[in-house]
């Protein structure tokens, strides 16, 4: 897709708009997209790259996916080997 500031189409609470659901810590925004099947699929406005990413992966898939590598997510933060809320192994 062509590069643009925006994102490219309507957001809850218009009718048929996109749910945002998360933001990363780099701006990139995550959208649930209805597919008018009964699916809600993962988009997201990369701020750094200026575009539109769209999967057909429901939620649930994209975040397994995603966070184990086995979809391309080099535009996401890289993830900690160990979260700083999960406390210390003694």
């Amino acid at each position: 897709m062509e590069r643009s500031p925006f994102v490219p189409g309507e957001v809850l609470p218009t009718k048929g708009g996109m749910l945002l659901w998360g933001n990363t810590v780099e701006g990139d925004q995550l959208f649930l997209v209805d597919r008018g099947d009964g699916r809600w699929t993962v988009a997201a406005f990369r701020r750094n790259w200026a575009d539109w990413y769209e999967s057909d992966l429901t939620l649930l898939d994209w975040l397994r996916q995603a966070l184990t590598g086995q979809i391309a997510t080099d535009w996401l933060p890289v993830w900690p080997g160990r979260h700083t809320l999960v406390p210390a192994q003694e």
